[in-house]
């Protein structure tokens, strides 16, 4: 039986080691896919420090958001052939409930299935398997680039095209956390939005980066960020874009909404902030997203084929993981940490 390299979970509460695993067989429906790049980020992290109790039993290869060559291809599968380059979503949705009929794959009903790193085998492996369901074409853009696509920028796209109706000429946005997702969201905003852009964040290096992107004013963010963010927009905000997640910048959010307006959160940092009557600007709103749909995945391997997007990333060889989990938890990372496959 061939075998190949894995960067596995084996018991929770000790590091992640690699494993020499077999190599899976494609079943029917199903697509053997040789990596070419895995990004790695933050969810990552949590996962690794994690006890036991929350996630699927290990052990599991990490690795979600992968991009790589299909090798094989499983019965009754169509629209796929060897060597294609294939994006794999990072959303395991099941494509049979209500919601995934609707093409709302990030309701799915059964979304609480474990998916590609988390319960099933992830993409830190030399092979991949998936259902070809949850594998989009790439088209002439290459797998290593376009590994990012498969979470972080998808993940940002589906939060900006949210709030599109609210982003019209003459309407303010602020993107709070301009690192991974945040860079796209500024990006996403410009491209799709006649909003003006505020970028917001801890780092200079990336606020600089933000104002290159397409942001138009930044903010150097502190216990005064709400006052800085006021002072240059008095009325206050139509959107703001939350991509930490903490108390302190969803609390920061409230504070800048102007009536009607969204604060839309997707960092996981696991901030809570009272919400009711009064707490909030009049008719104004909060969203928690989470995910993406197909049709998310296909615009933004779209607008990366055109060149319409910046993707900046760090490489770290398949053999140096820990690098990258290291420059990613000290915020060393230029852009997205992701992993080469030779």
């Amino acid at each position: 039986m061939a075998t190949m390299q894995a960067y596995q979970i084996v018991e929770w509460g000790k590091p992640a080691e690699y494993r020499e695993v077999p190599v899976p067989e494609p079943g029917a429906g199903q697509l053997l896919v040789k990596m070419a790049g895995a990004g790695l980020c933050r969810t990552d992290l949590h996962i690794l420090k994690s006890p036991a109790g929350f996630w699927p039993d290990p052990p599991f290869t990490i690795g979600h958001e992968n991009a790589g060559w299909v090798a094989q291809v499983g019965q009754s599968v169509d629209g796929f052939s060897e060597g294609n380059a294939v994006l794999i979503s990072s959303m395991y949705y099941c494509g049979y409930c209500q919601k995934c009929a609707r093409g709302m794959h990030e309701q799915c009903r059964n979304i609480g299935l474990p998916g590609y790193g988390i319960g099933y085998d992830g993409g830190l492996a030399e092979w991949i398997l998936v259902e070809a369901k949850h594998a989009v074409h790439l088209g002439a853009l290459s797998p290593v680039t376009a590994a990012p696509l498969a979470d972080a920028a998808a993940s940002s796209y589906h939060a900006v095209k949210m709030m599109l109706d609210f982003l019209v000429p003459g309407s303010t946005a602020a993107v709070i956390g301009v690192g991974g997702l945040g860079a796209y969201a500024v990006q996403y905003l410009k491209l799709l939005t006649g909003a003006r852009i505020i970028g917001v964040d801890a780092v200079q290096d990336r606020l600089d980066d933000a104002g290159r992107l397409g942001a138009h004013d930044t903010v150097l963010s502190d216990e005064g960020t709400a006052e800085k963010l006021l002072e240059l927009v008095p009325e206050g905000v139509d959107a703001v874009f939350d991509f930490v997640g903490r108390t302190e910048t969803m609390s920061t959010g409230v504070r800048v909404l102007s009536q009607g307006a969204r604060l839309v959160v997707a960092g996981i940092g696991g901030g809570e902030i009272p919400m009711g009557w009064e707490k909030i600007a009049m008719n104004a709103g909060f969203i928690n997203t989470r995910g993406f749909n197909v049709s998310d995945l296909n615009e933004i391997v779209a607008l990366a084929r055109d060149g319409r997007i910046e993707m900046a990333a760090t490489h770290f060889p398949f053999d140096k993981i820990e690098d990258g989990l290291q420059a990613l938890e000290t915020a060393s990372v230029k852009g997205r940490a992701v992993v080469t496959f030779d």
